[in-house]
């Protein structure tokens, strides 16, 4: 990621890597894992919430306003953070299907911004997972304090400590997959760099028993029964994060493969699918992503078009022609926002009721996975 044209094919990865993960995931998020395989079967690479169309949730879309603020910035905190919170402040009135109470809360406290209240609430959620992954490749030879760049822009909405400590382990990890992608990626001492860095024990003793699973090659699902995750996948950031790694370190270039093993485990699908789908496509570069997938993320208004050109503003980025002075952010079409999200309410709503006969007639141990 050294050159231009390295930098925008991992930065373009991750971009559409998180979007769909996103949108494979969505249509099984919050089920456990025995009903998602009973409604839907094995998970395959297609999209279900709405055939042949990819729709993406909360997760690309404040990955996206991450990027929008980053072009802003100058490289710089302070900009960054005001434009980012301006865009926060409006995302509740777009009807954002999926979004964590975290988030909202933050939303609407950023309106308050300008007394100096914190808009960030005790969550240790993972809603600020894929923008840390994004922050961390977009300031990738800009900034040398990225962890504090994280840590900032992870108490924008969660500050509870485990939240930071989980976006930073994300962090180094979406660095080593970027600045590794000409070469063979080295699992072992990947994985024993984010046990390393990491400051809170419970994300560190996490990590620390993955090292024989890893070893051994074994598959995510006897990983997440180890730990006693074989119900689904929480949005609390620890198991997030442990089993987002383990399904990139285990199929570091096999898209279809890191992708698919990670929605098979349920829970929160659309949030690890996402993380997972960006730490590949950081890793492998997005002209390795699987093509018709891509194609299918077309549904305006951030399509793959808006995307490919936010890759490429941001592949020069801070040093650019049009970043001398104020760099020039993609339009976000608001109303088409609203349109989108809406469309994305009414087939979240129909999917809810096939869901209903599967949830009565599934006799299984009872178990609520949320978002945070």
């Amino acid at each position: 990621m050294h050159s231009t044209h390295l930098r925008k094919d991992s930065i373009h990865g991750l971009m559409m890597g998180v979007a769909i993960g996103d949108a494979l995931g969505l249509p099984r998020e919050g089920l456990q894992r025995r009903i998602a395989l009973k409604m839907f079967g094995r998970p395959s690479l297609s999209f279900q919430l709405l055939p042949t169309v990819g729709l993406y949730s909360d997760d690309t879309q404040l990955m996206l306003m991450a990027a929008q603020a980053m072009l802003r910035s100058r490289s710089e905190w302070r900009p960054f953070r005001r434009s980012f919170l301006r865009r926060l402040a409006w995302y509740p009135l777009s009807i954002p299907v999926g979004a964590g109470k975290a988030t909202i809360v933050a939303a609407f406290k950023s309106w308050l911004r300008f007394t100096g209240w914190a808009t960030g609430c005790k969550s240790a959620g993972n809603g600020p997972a894929t923008r840390a992954m994004f922050i961390t490749l977009a300031l990738h030879g800009t900034d040398h304090r990225t962890l504090k760049w994280i840590e900032d822009a992870t108490r924008l909405t969660h500050n509870d400590s485990l939240a930071v400590d989980g976006c930073q382990t994300l962090s180094r990890l979406a660095q080593i997959a970027g600045t590794s992608k000409n070469k063979s990626l080295d699992r072992s001492e990947a994985l024993e760099q984010l046990i390393v860095g990491s400051k809170e024990n419970l994300i560190q003793e996490k990590l620390e028993q993955l090292r024989p699973f890893l070893a051994s090659d074994r598959s995510p699902s006897a990983v997440a029964r180890h730990f006693g995750w074989d119900y689904g996948i929480s949005g609390f950031i620890v198991p997030t994060v442990v089993m987002a790694t383990y399904c990139f370190l285990r199929y570091p270039t096999n898209f279809e493969r890191a992708v698919q093993s990670s929605i098979r485990l349920g829970g929160d699908t659309d949030s690890v699918a996402a993380i997972v789908g960006g730490l590949v496509g950081a890793h492998i570069g997005f002209r390795k992503l699987p093509t018709k997938l891509v194609e299918q993320i077309s549904l305006t208004p951030h399509n793959v078009t808006w995307i490919d050109e936010m890759a490429e503003r941001l592949s020069h980025w801070p040093h650019g022609v049009d970043d001398l002075h104020d760099a020039p952010a993609l339009p976000s079409h608001p109303l088409m926002q609203v349109l989108h999200n809406l469309l994305m309410l009414i087939l979240v709503l129909f999917h809810l009721i096939l869901r209903a006969p599967y949830l009565a007639f599934t006799r299984s141990k009872p178990r609520r996975i949320r978002k945070r």
